[in-house]
């Protein structure tokens, strides 16, 4: 006689009754298509002069991270990297709805040389808002509202504008080396702006992850944080979630792994072996990498 399947949350491993929409242990969304995780614990997108690398990582039960690419013409750009926060219920829909929302809206700008780019970034995270404030879930559990973070980035015309809100990174590599050009919003990075903390101590402060601001409905009124760049050498544009900085937080170390790929490797060959050696080093978050080739 064969024993029925227990079944079980895809993310907190929880048991569950036949019919459950959601889980009472973590609030995730149970739907049919949960049942297929595993065909998404990695997603790699290629498009030549822009690439990006999702893996749900060794720990995780699923993947919570969720990314967005296009390229518009022949170099144009729009990427959106989101992370759904992991004490939030339903963070991967969230993640994944806030990120489609977004480059929604970024991806009529690069196809309109015309529109300012900053406008359509806030634009575009605005409108990420509003997709998280959809996201059903149950109020059943002792979890925070659905919410991410996100970062994402429109490169056209000789311009990259970069918008974040959270903890999600975008880095800038060129001859002249990396640099990060995010800062986390995080009670770290806040503290060593208000000088009551080094960045050496802020790297091992149990503070770290603790995000001052996010996507999502109970998100404090702050207004996302743009940087703009016009690069005058080839580069290189990267954003990634904390799954990755976790083991290369310092730009110069990521420099150097990028350093030692050879000079022609593309933009998913760097995205891959980023991945990887978050992997190797623990992968115990998930970890989302895009990476665009910039030609000025």
């Amino acid at each position: 006689m064969t024993e029925p399947t227990e079944l079980r949350c895809p993310t907190c491993q929880a048991p569950l009754q036949p019919g459950d929409h959601f889980c009472e242990q973590c609030g995730g969304r149970v739907a049919e298509e949960e049942s297929s995780e595993s065909a998404t614990d990695r997603i790699e997108l290629d498009l030549v002069v822009a690439a990006a690398v999702s893996d749900r990582g060794r720990v995780h039960h699923r993947n919570e991270d969720a990314f967005e690419l296009e390229v518009a013409g022949k170099q144009s750009v729009a990427v959106v990297v989101c992370d759904g926060i992991s004490s939030a219920s339903a963070g991967n829909t969230a993640a994944r709805n806030a990120a489609e929302a977004a480059a929604s809206v970024l991806r009529k700008a690069a196809a309109d040389p015309g529109s300012d780019a900053s406008t359509a970034t806030e634009a575009a995270i605005q409108a990420a808002n509003g997709a998280v404030e959809q996201v059903e879930w149950t109020t059943r559990t002792q979890r925070v509202d659905p919410s991410c973070t996100l970062v994402c980035a429109l490169c056209r015309g000789g311009e990259i504008v970069v918008g974040w809100v959270g903890d999600s990174r975008a880095y800038w590599v060129d001859p002249a080396g990396p640099r990060q050009l995010t800062v986390d919003d995080s009670f770290a990075e806040e503290s060593v702006a208000q000088g009551l903390m080094t960045p050496e101590q802020a790297a091992h402060s149990p503070y770290l992850h603790s995000i001052t601001n996010w996507v999502g409905p109970d998100a404090p009124e702050r207004p996302p944080r743009l940087t703009v760049l016009h690069p005058d050498a080839h580069g290189r544009l990267l954003l990634c979630t904390d799954g990755l900085w976790n083991y290369l937080a310092a730009a110069a170390e990521l420099g150097e792994l990028i350093d030692g790929l050879p000079p022609e490797a593309s933009p998913a060959a760097v995205a891959r072996a980023l991945t990887d050696t978050a992997l190797v080093r623990g992968g115990r978050d998930n970890i989302t990498v895009a990476v665009v080739d910039i030609d000025p």
